[in-house]
């Protein structure tokens, strides 16, 4: 059986059960409170989502060992989003209101690649993965301490942090490792041969590097952090409060 169907028929389906029965049994341990504590409803929605975060966590942890053994392994290797100039696209020259066309990226079925391209190729990949498994650990987290009422704990701003580090790292490792493991299979495929220029002068070839940098995902890090800083302060507050009672 292939991977993707493991996943659709076996692991989806347990995952989801799963989290809906530790969900129900997280919310019926937690007591109907009155205006100083979580409501009943409030009390499974927060348990719902912390399941949902665990439910994420489990299927990233799967879908990163998939792509990592599908990375290293596959032979010929899927590389996508390569660098091309093309020429203008067939059938589109007689369109009206087309003034020109062309191509700015191909993929290409690679054999033989070398294990250094391979593997910045993976890490292009699973970064991202790791970033939503940091994340979803940190949301599960928090929803396990809020259901017991005592969200301001040490531990919550420092799994905040990490997960604000992982997903700037994630989402600007990502597009080095695929910028640099691009140009290694542009190295290998012989940079001379596949970036050149055709005898009719038409640029039909593989660039050898483009990165076009998304600065977002440190905006969404620094966001994060933010918000660790502010669980910190809470943090002092309830310990201080916890002393003078």
């Amino acid at each position: 059986m292939p991977p993707w169907e493991f996943m659709a028929w076996i692991v989806i389906p347990l995952a989801v059960a799963t989290a809906i029965i530790v969900a129900v049994a997280i919310a019926r341990r937690a007591p109907a409170r009155g205006s100083g504590g979580l409501t009943r409803f409030e009390s499974y929605t927060v348990s719902f989502v912390g399941a949902a975060a665990m439910l994420t966590g489990l299927l990233s942890a799967v879908s990163l060992v998939v792509l990592t053994v599908q990375g290293l392994t596959a032979n010929p290797l899927r590389v996508d989003d390569m660098p091309y100039t093309g020429s203008p696209i067939p059938g589109l020259e007689v369109v009206e209101n087309i003034a020109g066309s062309g191509y700015q990226s191909a993929w290409l079925d690679v054999s033989g690649m070398p294990d250094g391209a391979r593997w910045l190729l993976v890490l292009q990949e699973t970064l991202p993965g790791l970033a939503a498994l940091a994340i979803s650990i940190a949301v599960a987290w928090l929803a396990i301490v809020i259901i017991r009422e005592r969200p301001f704990t040490r531990a919550i701003p420092h799994a905040i942090g990490v997960a604000a580090i992982a997903i700037m790292v994630a989402g600007i490792g990502s597009q080095v490792a695929g910028a640099f493991g691009r140009a290694a299979v542009t190295d290998y495929l012989g940079a001379r041969e596949v970036t050149g220029v055709s005898a009719e002068g038409a640029s039909e070839s593989l660039g050898y590097f483009a990165l076009a940098l998304d600065l977002s995902p440190i905006g969404w890090a620094c966001g994060l952090l933010l918000v660790a800083m502010a669980f910190q302060i809470g943090t002092r507050i309830q310990r201080d409060t916890d002393l003078l009672v």
